[in-house]
């Protein structure tokens, strides 16, 4: 029997609550970790059954400090934030680079990704600059999947496909009560849409010093919704920049997002944009050890 050991992670914690964030299980031991399979690794995240596990192994890259490999429950991603952030983390705790060291760049399926180190459990990701699709999914098919109607939509922004690394449907709601009120989407209204992973938003929010509240939904990634997820906080933030959603406020200055409510998982991100020219997007939250343990693997 091998024994492999992981570190648990809340990443995007909001220290008003004492459970929240996004859980993530992080293998960090490179050498046992080379032994396993991908099934193994796919397996081993379902049994954790966390929206993603990481695992860390040696990178192929000359300017990275380590490859990580990302998983959800149904299977492998090239990229998402709170695993990025979280494995950041534990790399400093376990001592895979130095205690003083205020970078590191990780090797993700979509290349080398940029870690800040902004405090011992402040953490930032630097986002790719962000790509606009306009969707071509009709108001009623969107609203329908997501347990919603056409009116309840906002018609003030457009419902959108924005990606900084991994797309994201966006669809603006016309207040928190009905955000609360939509679903993840059923199967047949999944196949309908144009893009799966869907991120519906508000600009109404539970705390006063949050800009947008916000609820994601990626069935067929075997996550019916997610706590709080850093790969979409950078689309939002673009969005938000782009089509001037936010009142009283300059470009660069941080959006605070509250996501993981519905769920009794509460969570800030925080996303910047810091030019027009939108070359890239920043995005930083908290990271709170959790738990120590070791899988056991046949």
């Amino acid at each position: 029997m091998r024994k492999i050991p992981y570190v648990q992670t809340s990443v995007f914690v909001d220290d008003r609550a004492s459970f929240g964030g996004n859980q993530l299980a992080t293998y960090w031991d490179l050498e046992k970790n080379a032994s396993l399979s991908q099934d193994e690794m796919q397996g081993m995240t379902l049994e954790m059954n966390f929206s993603e596990s990481t695992f860390i192994e040696k990178p192929t890259l000359d300017d990275c400090d380590a490859k990580v490999r990302i998983f959800t429950p149904a299977l492998e991603i090239p990229f998402a934030g709170h695993p990025t952030l979280g494995t950041a983390f534990v790399m400093k705790y376990k001592g895979l680079i130095g205690v003083q060291q205020e970078s590191t760049i990780l090797q993700l399926g979509i290349g080398p990704t940029p870690v800040e180190y902004l405090e011992t459990d402040l953490i930032q990701m630097t986002q790719q600059k962000p790509e606009f699709k306009e969707s071509t999914d009709s108001i009623y098919t969107v609203a329908n999947a997501i347990g919603l109607v056409p009116e309840n939509i906002s018609s003030m922004y457009p419902i959108q496909i924005v990606s900084t690394g991994f797309p994201y449907l966006i669809v603006p709601v016309k207040s928190l009560n009905l955000l609360k009120r939509a679903r993840p989407p059923l199967p047949k209204e999944l196949q309908e849409l144009s893009y799966r992973e869907i991120l519906v938003i508000t600009t109404e929010t539970k705390y006063s010093d949050s800009h947008v509240h916000a609820r994601m939904f990626a069935p067929e990634a075997g996550v019916l919704e997610d706590p709080a997820t850093g790969s979409a906080a950078g689309p939002l933030g673009a969005y938000v920049e782009k089509h001037k959603v936010l009142d009283n406020h300059s470009l660069g200055d941080p959006i605070l997002i509250e996501q993981g409510f519905e769920i009794n998982r509460p969570s800030q991100l925080i996303a910047k944009v810091p030019d027009e020219r939108m070359s890239a997007v920043l995005v930083s939250g908290r990271v709170r050890l959790i738990a120590e343990g070791v899988f056991y693997l046949p």
